[in-house]
Formats: C-alpha cells, sequence, structure tokens
C-alpha cells in the first residue's frame, strides 16, 4: 500500500472517530435536548443568540443561512417561549437587536455545562501519553483550521470558552 493510501486510510478512520465521539457526546445530552420544546432551528438560533451576543435579525438570519424574512419569524417564535427579545440598540436607536432572555442563558449555559462535565470525564479517564497525543492533534487541526478559514463568528469566545493546556 503506498503512502498516500495509508495516510487516505488514517484520515477516513480519524473522521470516523471524530464523528463517533461528537455523536456519543450529543447523545449524553440526549434526554435534556429531547425535552426542549424547540424545533432544530429555533435551537441553534439560541445558540447564536446566547453565544455570539446581541445581534440584528438580518446578521442572525445571515449566520443560519436563513432569508430575513425567516429569521424574523424564528424570533417570533423564541420570543413566544421566552428565549429571546427585541430590543433597541443603545449606540444605534434605529437598529432592532435580538437578544437573548435570562431563562435562554440558563438554559444554554446548563446545557454547556452537562456537555463540558461529560467531555471533562471523558479526557479524565486517559493516561497522560493519550491525553498529550490528543493535544497534540487537535493542536495541529485547530492550525491547519485557523490557518485555511475565517469562521463567520467565534460562538465560544462570549461565554470564555477554556483555552486549551499541555
Amino acid at each position: 500500500m503506498s503512502r498516500s493510501s495509508d495516510h487516505e486510510l488514517r484520515i477516513a478512520e480519524c473522521r470516523a472517530t471524530a464523528h463517533d465521539v461528537f455523536a456519543a457526546l450529543t447523545r449524553s445530552a440526549g434526554a435534556e435536548l429531547l425535552s426542549l420544546d424547540l424545533t432544530m432551528g429555533q435551537f441553534k438560533a439560541m445558540v447564536m443568540v446566547t453565544s455570539a451576543g446581541p445581534q440584528p435579525v438580518g446578521e442572525l438570519g445571515r449566520r443560519l443561512g436563513l432569508s430575513e424574512p425567516a429569521a424574523s419569524l424564528l424570533v417570533d417564535r423564541l420570543e413566544e417561549r421566552g428565549l429571546a427579545r427585541r430590543e433597541r440598540d443603545a449606540q444605534d436607536r434605529r437598529r432592532i437587536l435580538v437578544t437573548a432572555t435570562p431563562a435562554a442563558e440558563e438554559l444554554a449555559a446548563r446545557l454547556r455545562e452537562g456537555r463540558e462535565g461529560t467531555l471533562r470525564a471523558w479526557l479524565g479517564a486517559l493516561s497522560d501519553d493519550e491525553l498529550g497525543g490528543l493535544t497534540r492533534g487537535l493542536r495541529a487541526l485547530l492550525r491547519e483550521a485557523t490557518a485555511t478559514s475565517q469562521p463567520p463568528a467565534d460562538v465560544g469566545e462570549r461565554h470564555g470558552a477554556e483555552p486549551a493546556h499541555g
């Protein structure tokens, strides 16, 4: 087998394993996520507003790949559930911003803490060698990701995502 086919096999194995890890992480929050009375679009919008902060409806729509009218309807549904509200921008009184309510902030924090607790427990079960290898691999992947793309919004920044140490 050639070096390139070995490399392709490793890439496929890594992708499959990463998919399985993310699926397991999602399943670990399953009961709480399934108990939410939100559509996937409403959930994504709530996460975007709690993560990236107040934003105009049009910007929220762009981040979610929606037209402004569709985003406006989504915000209407979040308002009905007490998870978002529209407020005038203090800097530009002509603009209306979508903001998260305290209920949305609490829900997002609870979901995030559950996910982070699960991940912390899984990482705690690894040996020092395994943690070192995983950290090196993730740093290399992050280096490549930041060199090749600029994400539309750093959703981890607002809530103080923990930096990697190792």
